[in-house]
């Protein structure tokens, strides 16, 4: 691992790195960059004048490690106490310093202590939550041999109630879609965008923002938030890293599900192919060529090409500068989960609807023994939980406790008139208050071709039903200006026959801070494991795959990258690596995965978040 300095301090130094020369051969230095480790460790303020700012500057520390780096059971993880200091400097990091950087995140993102894995794996499992996450998980067991009881507090996905009486999957819009760069990460990559893009759950809908709490913040909430603005670009370019690496292997697992189980496919709405659409000329040229890094550009379209291509935007008033043809498909999730539910009660699976769980019971040795549930305690060798943003409660006493918290979304359908658009659609208007909308084909009640358009960003906080009745409207008004931009025809016709209006829903997605999803294992007392999923912002459909490929390694007893890069502590152990009075070595296997998932992650450059 490279031990190497950037920035102001010693451009020296920072040259020879770029030159491919490790500083320490030209210091005097004999290490062995296997046994180094490089912690971040605090921030410090520059002298007064020109340059990058407080929040951009890290001092980092280099350290030779011990031969046992990491202590015996039960000490503190991180630089033993026979550690040499080796290198210290100020700088925003670049190249191979953000390569060490990397390293380093890697050792101290679980805090050195084993990942639970089942050790006897039974076949009996609970799953808590019958979202779409849990109901694919659920088929991924079912055909691993499992034996099923799913829980969910909402009615049966198949049922005709009241949008609002479902949870996220099933309330919302119907649309989802898979594209390589969904679940994107959210904070700002440079230091001069931090201060606006980090800075967005604290400002109102008029000010660019996503807060649409009615009620102040909480003391839980202001830590989350000032977690969220204290992710540093570099951080953050690694996250998105991780998260596009389960994006790719999502993609290899949708479509051999498509190959294997056609029938879950047939009359779900399957479309694929998406067209991304943008109304500013800078933002598609870095899209396209960061596309093109990913392996995701089919095709680059001028406004002439697009519309002459795809006859259903030429009544589009709203300024287009460009598209892009990416991989990717769209789909009714609610008939998915609908086909999934039969499915898994054909396999022998058993639902029970309308059902809350009102906490875990654990064992006095604190292993995870049950769910109590009104009246009755259920045991199982293994749990699976999704409880999304509306099951804060069931987290109490994990270390995702506290962790996801609720971002809005709003959706409304138009119908999609003669020329029909073939192609669902990301539509990227920069400054616009809905600024990235999705627009997906589908169907109504009535089987008619309509256009189920999504957007918006709104911070509910802990309580997904803490809204603000004005920027809830606010962000309804903003998507019908979409609507009305890009399909004016169509948004005439849903305005005036009150359609429009009636297809309004909402839905509260799961969201961290660190933007990353969330993976915690848990003991059992049947030698099994409890697994909690989800917080996977936009990306939760898209990353069904992935997650239900970890639930299904860690019931095995085998280690999965997600074990590691999901888990719910890892930004705050790289930030603060004081330890926790609770590591152990890490199991190689586990490690080995996650580093060689983080490792295939592709660099992404510096700059800002591109959609």
């Amino acid at each position: 691992m490279p031990i190497v300095v950037t920035g102001p301090v010693n451009r020296a130094v920072r040259d020879l790195v770029e030159d491919g020369t490790d500083p320490r051969d030209r210091a005097g230095f004999v290490t062995d960059p296997r046994r180094a480790v490089v912690v971040a460790d605090a921030r410090e303020a520059p002298a007064a004048g020109p340059g990058p700012s407080a929040q951009d500057l890290v001092t980092v520390r280099a350290f030779e490690a011990a031969p046992a780096p990491f202590g015996p059971v039960g000490t503190p993880f991180g630089p033993t106490d026979a550690a040499l200091p080796l290198v210290e400097a100020l700088g925003p990091p670049t190249g191979a310093f953000l390569t060490a950087l990397r390293h380093a995140e890697q050792h101290l993102r679980t805090g050195g202590e084993q990942v639970a894995l089942a050790q006897a794996p039974g076949r009996d499992v609970v799953l808590v939550g019958a979202g779409v996450v849990n109901l694919l998980t659920a088929w991924y067991l079912v055909r691993a041999g499992h034996r099923l009881r799913i829980l969910d507090a909402r009615p049966d996905p198949r049922t005709a109630l009241h949008w609002s009486a479902y949870g996220c999957s099933r309330g919302g819009g119907g649309a989802r879609m898979f594209t390589l760069t969904e679940a994107d990460d959210y904070h700002a990559r440079t230091a001069a965008d931090r201060p606006f893009v980090n800075g967005v759950f604290r400002r109102s809908l008029d000010a660019r923002g996503w807060k649409v709490k009615a009620t102040p913040f909480t003391a839980e909430e202001e830590r989350w938030v000032s977690q969220f603005e204290g992710v540093p670009g570099w951080l953050a370019q690694i996250y998105n890293d991780d998260i596009l690496s389960f994006n790719r292997e999502s993609r290899k697992l949708w479509r051999t599900l498509r190959e294997e189980c056609p029938g879950l496919f047939q009359d779900v709405g399957y479309a694929p192919g998406i067209l991304r659409l943008y109304t500013d000329g800078a933002q598609l040229e870095q899209s396209a060529q960061r596309h093109a890094g990913l392996g995701a550009l089919r095709g680059v379209l001028d406004p002439k090409e697009l519309r002459r291509r795809h006859p259903g935007l030429a009544g589009a008033t709203g300024e287009l500068a460009g598209g892009l043809e990416v991989p990717g498909f769209t789909v009714d999730v609610h008939a998915l989960m609908a086909r999934l539910v039969t499915w898994l009660e054909r396999a022998g699976a058993v639902f029970r609807w309308s059902t809350p769980v009102e906490r875990l019971e654990r064992a006095d040795d604190g292993r995870l023994h049950g769910l109590r549930l009104p009246g009755e305690v259920v045991t199982a060798d293994s749990y699976v939980f999704s409880p999304g943003a509306y099951g804060r409660e069931l987290l109490t006493g994990t270390r995702s406790a506290g962790r996801i918290h609720g971002v809005l979304g709003v959706w409304m359908e138009l119908p999609n008139l003669e020329p029909e658009l073939g192609h669902s659609l990301k539509i990227a208007r920069r400054g616009h208050l809905t600024e990235d909308a999705n627009v997906t084909l589908g169907t109504d009640g009535r089987g008619r071709p309509v256009l189920i358009v999504g957007s918006g960003y709104g911070y509910t906080g802990a309580d997904p039903a803490d809204i603000e009745p004005a920027a809830l409207e606010r962000m309804f008004a903003a998507v019908e200006d979409t609507c009305r931009q890009f399909f004016p025809q169509a948004y005439a016709r849903a305005r005036a026959d009150g359609s429009l209006r009636r297809s309004r829903r909402v839905c509260v997605r799961p969201w961290t801070s660190a933007n990353l999803g969330v993976l915690e294992t848990l003991p059992t007392t049947a030698d099994g494991v409890g697994v909690i999923t989800g917080g996977h912002n936009t990306g939760g459909f898209a990353q069904a795959p992935s997650v239900a490929q970890a639930v299904v390694a860690a019931l095995k007893g085998r280690p999965h990258p997600m074990h590691e890069l999901y888990h719910p502590l890892r930004l705050e152990r790289f930030l603060h690596p004081t330890g926790d009075g609770h590591a152990r070595p890490r199991t190689p296997a586990a490690s080995a995965a996650a580093s060689a998932a983080s490792a295939a992650s592709a660099v992404l450059p510096a700059g800002q978040v591109l959609r």
